[in-house]
Parts: C-alpha cells; sequence; structure tokens
C-alpha cells in the first residue's frame, strides 16, 4: 500500500485495504518513517481489528521482519515498511470468508428506479451544484429533502 502520507488519507486507505483483504492475507505498506503514515497506522490498530500478533508462526518466520510493540509488524529496510496480517477471527468467520470464495458475493436485487427516485435525483444533483457554488447552507437543505424524497437515493448516497 503506497498511501497518500497525509494524515487522515493513510487511515482511510489501511482500514480499506484491510476490509478487502481476505482472512489470512498481508498487508504491506511503506514510507513508516512519515510521522502521518505511523500516526494512522497505530490510529487503525487502535480500532482492535484481528491482526496477527508476536506469535504469528508465518511472520516471525521471515528475515528482517521485527515485531513491534504497537502491534505491527516492521521489515527493517530503508525506507522501513509496516506488515499487517489478518487473522481468520473464529471458525464462523473463516467459513464465511470459504462461503462467499466458493459462492461469490450474491448480488443485490434489481429494484428499477422510481419517479419519486429520479425526483430525488434532481433535487440531489440541485444541491451539489449549490456545494459547488459555495453554498452549504442550502446544498444542506437539498441533500435533506432528497433523502427524504427516497429510500434508494439515501442508501446510495448515505445521506
Amino acid at each position: 500500500l503506497d498511501s497518500a502520507h497525509e494524515k487522515g488519507e493513510t487511515l482511510l486507505e489501511i482500514s480499506q485495504a484491510f476490509r478487502l483483504l481476505g482472512v489470512g492475507g498481508i498487508l504491506v505498506g511503506d514510507d513508516l518513517d512519515w510521522p502521518a503514515v505511523e500516526s494512522d497506522l497505530k490510529a487503525f490498530l487502535q480500532t482492535a481489528p484481528d491482526t496477527a500478533g508476536a506469535d504469528d508462526d508465518l511472520l516471525s518466520s521471515l528475515p528482517g521482519l521485527l515485531f513491534c510493540p504497537d502491534g505491527y509488524w516492521v521489515l527493517d529496510a530503508t525506507p522501513r515498511q509496516w506488515v499487517l496480517r489478518k487473522r481468520g477471527g473464529n471458525l464462523e468467520e473463516l467459513g464465511r470468508e470459504l462461503e462467499r470464495e466458493i459462492n461469490g458475493e450474491q448480488p443485490a436485487e434489481y429494484s428499477p428506479l422510481t419517479e419519486a427516485d429520479r425526483h430525488a435525483s434532481r433535487i440531489y444533483d440541485e444541491g451539489v451544484a449549490l456545494a459547488e457554488a459555495g453554498d452549504m447552507k442550502g446544498a444542506a437543505a437539498r441533500f435533506k429533502q432528497a433523502a427524504a424524497a427516497s429510500a434508494s437515493l439515501t442508501a446510495h448516497y448515505r445521506l
């Protein structure tokens, strides 16, 4: 993971990459010497993800890889790199992961747009235009109006 190196951005990227990582997968990031990278890595670990600790047989067997008491592994290189390994959690979680691998993700059921959805979408677009013009109060009002008009638009745009 070659992150943005900006505080907050690195946290977002680590969180998303870890979420997509399969059970047992390894996530490697660079530039641990950048303060924002190290700070966001530690902030991510505060969310209590199920990561491999010092007792991980695979990671502890790799030369040049050291466990840091803060909860991540460090590849002693220049620049230093950080390493996380996603644990399986428990047998139930592993079973779900295998089921997804074998059968794939189940697609959401299709539901066509309604006239209310189209109307809400137009209101939402007006809100975007207001936000781009700097009218944040007007934009917020339009977004709330769009959310009230369509549950599917609310879910899609997370209003």
